[in-house]
């Protein structure tokens, strides 16, 4: 039986030379790991398609043990984000936390469309870095169902709740903070950062990226959207601590 599908590889893993495992993240079929025989060895055609960060149809054999690439058509391989170690820290990043994540059918779709959209951001330079870590961050989690109640403060609904805890994912009023445990890690955000973040989990795909902020608010976003993944996922991320260390 053979299936096709569109898909992105998120990571290669060595196996009994020249053969690959992929990890494919795919809109119909969630994430998958795929065998891609010889595609290490000098004249493989599906060479090109196996590269982490490549966008291709996949025609694939499914077998009892998994599936097998049988043929790959490459649409997009995002290039340029490799000419560039920032960009391709960044993406790498993308790519680690996205697997960490493990989308399913449900969400595959969207979390596919909002990686490829990033990805293409980046690589265009339409958006900075910052930003668009920041964005992917948040929107990821809101698409896994781990959005954060932004709407105020979780215990009174005063709208003046500027004290986000990441590890619960709420906000607190000067006047409620004394219901939360002192040495519970907490940020104090400005006003635009929280519009921001309920900007980002709400927005509609086709606009997500379409707002701005000041160099100080971006940086303050970008400081609560990486505590609140931290928090969230309890993980540690190579390539995040790779991106850290070289900006």
């Amino acid at each position: 039986m053979t299936v096709k599908t569109k898909g992105i590889v998120l990571g290669q893993i060595p196996l009994r030379d020249p053969d690959r495992k992929l990890i494919l993240l795919t809109p119909d079929l969630g994430l998958i790991e795929v065998i891609a025989r010889g595609v290490g060895g000098k004249k493989s055609k599906l060479s090109a398609s196996a590269e982490v960060l490549a966008y291709s149809e996949f025609c694939l054999f499914e077998g009892k043990g998994g599936y097998i690439v049988d043929s790959a058509d490459l649409d997009r391989n995002f290039y340029d984000l490799r000419l560039d170690l920032l960009k391709l820290s960044e993406a790498s990043y993308f790519c680690e936390l996205t697997r960490f994540i493990l989308p399913d059918k449900d969400n595959a779709p969207d979390v596919l469309k909002l990686l490829l959209n990033t990805l293409w951001l980046l690589e265009k330079e339409k958006r900075s870095p910052a930003f668009l870590k920041a964005v992917y961050e948040l929107r990821l989690l809101t698409l896994s169902g781990f959005a954060p109640d932004l709407s105020g403060c979780t215990s009174c609904g005063s709208e003046d709740a500027l004290t986000f805890f990441p590890i619960d994912g709420v906000l607190l009023c000067g006047e409620c903070l004394s219901k939360m445990p002192p040495d519970r890690l907490r940020i104090e955000i400005p006003l635009p950062v929280r519009q921001a973040m309920r900007y980002i989990c709400e927005a509609p795909e086709e606009k997500l990226f379409s707002f701005r902020l000041t160099p100080d608010s971006e940086a303050a976003l970008g400081h609560v959207t990486e505590a609140y993944i931290l928090c969230q996922t309890g993980g540690r991320f190579k390539t995040l601590d790779f991106l850290k260390s070289i900006l």
